[in-house]
């Protein structure tokens, strides 16, 4: 009841705060040059001055970085208020004026000199001075998206040096140009109350004596990542928990390594010219890799790993998935990888599948490809005894047709609770592996059928999209075959015939409308 009555106060703090902000934008107050004080005859009561501290604050952060800093002229009741706001977005469109054409000087305010054009970053200077004016209070999330155009080393320095935040997102492109600017983990080191970094569009380069960060979260996105500096983020930031590279250009090996790594969660995503990757994390938990082609993976130490997931859409993964996987991460709990039908028929055919004795939860993906036999995973399924979770999405595979046999041998899965399947039209073979999946898991409770194709974005979020939903006919034929076939008592079968497009987590949420429901 306490955290209802939270919920709503802030609830309604956040829309008294928008309401009074577009109040004040729309009536012009805010606008560069349109306020102008009335006669005391024809004031009328400030209502809103009136308003605690905090609201007004929060009045402030739903303005524009400009809009807010003009809230100071108001009146004496908001003089200096601009200064408490949190949160900070700012651009060259914010510190140089939105006519700025990159050819000719542009129209500056009255912070800037615009003969210094030529001689120095007008954007950065301007970032320095406004984050002077906030030296006093820490702001817990500054974003500056910005073309770093001219900058010196010394004004690079001068502005992490500046720098009091908690979050902070720095790209250094935008729409007048990219940057070639080049930033160093010592600049990121001065910056003590840093906790999260998302950095786009420049060079990192590392440094070679050692400067203690409390950087804990790190994102890098359209970076060119030069030699060490991987070995150099680790040797800085001792607390770094969480690391994120994508699209990225990286050097040829990536070493993941450290006495003290606490390193828990890596993702590298279509990052160019890595082929091997090492590891000695001791305390990495979970692992992403997608691009276009497979590297050579060397897990030294890895003891608390517990969940992959792979993704080549060039190359084919399934062999290193379905062999050297099993060898390499025995204690492996979580799989997740998508691959080719055609790639994946092919290679559990002609080379088996080794055994994961600890998998929990597989997800997997089958996508464009030849036709294929879905009972072809009843191996895959003997090969995981303590499988409990298991999510098949078929994105544009062609699933054999009624000639495929059926599975006459039904081999008992004791642990399997949950099973998912969507891209399901309803072929033949599609029934046959459902009614597989109901016939030998003795403890399942929940199958849920879909029609909407599922793909995964990884992070344990699928994106789903909107299919034509089956015939009236189809349905009841599904329903139909699979009624009945469940050898657990507590099973339950949810058939998804109408759903939109949405971004969720894994859960088994659904609506009594689009759905046909029987046990």
């Amino acid at each position: 009841m306490i955290c209802s009555k939270k919920v709503a106060l802030s609830l309604l703090t956040l829309s008294a705060a928008a309401i009074a902000a577009f109040f004040l934008y729309s009536k012009g107050y805010l606008r560069h040059g349109s306020f102008k004080k009335k006669p005391s005859s024809q004031c009328k009561k400030d209502i809103i001055s009136k308003l605690p501290d905090d609201i007004l604050v929060s009045i402030i952060s739903h303005l524009p970085v400009k809009c807010g800093i003009r809230t100071s002229i108001l009146s004496n009741r908001w003089w200096n208020l601009y200064r408490y706001v949190s949160t900070v977005k700012l651009e060259c469109r914010d510190l140089l004026g939105s006519r700025y054409d990159r050819h000719r000087p542009p129209k500056f305010t009255v912070y800037f000199d615009e003969d210094k054009f030529h001689d120095t970053n007008l954007v950065i200077v301007s970032a320095i001075r406004f984050l002077r004016l906030r030296f006093s209070s820490t702001i817990r999330y500054f974003h500056l998206s910005c073309c770093f155009y001219k900058v010196t080393p010394d004004q690079l320095k001068e502005f992490f040096c500046t720098l009091r935040v908690e979050k902070l997102a720095l790209s250094c492109g935008c729409y007048l140009r990219a940057s070639v600017v080049e930033i160093s983990v010592y600049n990121l080191s001065q910056i003590t109350s840093l906790q999260y970094l998302k950095l786009s569009l420049c060079t990192l380069v590392p440094i070679s004596n050692t400067q203690y960060s409390s950087l804990q979260i790190i994102s890098l996105s359209h970076v060119k990542i030069k030699d060490g500096t991987i070995e150099s983020i680790f040797s800085n930031c001792l607390v770094l928990r969480s690391l994120r590279i994508g699209n990225c250009k990286c050097p040829s090996k990536l070493c993941f390594k450290g006495p003290n790594l606490q390193l828990k969660s890596l993702c590298i995503n279509n990052c160019k010219g890595v082929n091997r990757i090492e590891f000695d994390a001791s305390s990495l938990v979970l692992f992403e890799f997608s691009g276009r082609e497979m590297v050579d993976f060397i897990f030294e130490h890895v003891p608390q790993l517990q969940s992959i997931s792979l993704y080549t859409f060039k190359e084919n993964n399934v062999p290193y998935a379905c062999s050297r996987l099993a060898k390499d991460l025995p204690r492996l709990k979580s799989l997740t990888f998508v691959a080719r039908g055609d790639h994946f028929q092919g290679s559990v055919k002609s080379m088996g599948i080794n055994m994961f004795n600890n998998l929990r939860r597989l997800d997997l993906s089958l996508y464009s490809g030849s036709q294929i036999d879905l009972l072809l995973l009843t191996s895959f399924l003997r090969s995981c005894p303590l499988l409990q979770e298991f999510h098949l999405n078929t994105n544009f595979v062609d699933i054999i047709g009624p000639e495929v046999k059926k599975q006459e041998e039904v081999i008992i899965h004791s642990e399997l609770k949950k099973m998912e399947i969507s891209g399901f039209v309803g072929t033949e073979n599609e029934i046959e592996f459902a009614s597989y999946i109901l016939k030998s898991a003795t403890c399942l409770e929940k199958m849920v059928i879909s029609r909407c194709l599922k793909k995964y974005t990884g992070s344990a979020r699928r994106r789903s999209r909107f299919e034509t939903p089956w015939s009236e006919e189809m349905r009841r034929t599904i329903h139909a075959r699979l009624q009945g076939k469940a050898i657990s008592e507590a099973a339950l079968v949810v058939i998804q015939y109408h759903t939109t497009a949405h971004i969720e987590d894994d859960n088994w949420g659904r609506t009594e409308d689009d759905c046909m429901i029987f046990a």
